[in-house]
């Protein structure tokens, strides 16, 4: 099962990011889990200095950036083979 965090306050943004994870999700067929993590203490842990920032099996894949369903899809899919 791939682990997909994303990091940021809760900003439209953020929502976006997240909406376009669940759609690459569900065209990629994937088995994954997706925690959306608020905290700024957790964010700064993590070193995320801009946001929203998505984590994917442990890497950093964007950070200060909506990414796209295609590019999250990519990501997704190389994960799984891995």
């Amino acid at each position: 099962m791939i682990k997909i965090e994303v990091f940021g306050p809760g900003c439209h943004r953020c929502h976006a990011t997240q909406a376009a994870i669940r759609q690459a999700i569900e065209v990629a067929g994937v088995e994954a889990t997706l925690t959306h993590i608020h905290d700024p203490k957790e964010i700064a842990k993590n070193r995320v200095f801009f946001t929203p920032a998505v984590r994917i099996d442990g890497e950093m894949k964007s950070t200060g950036r909506v990414p796209t369903v295609e590019e999250i899809k990519g990501w997704l899919l190389e994960s799984e083979a891995a």
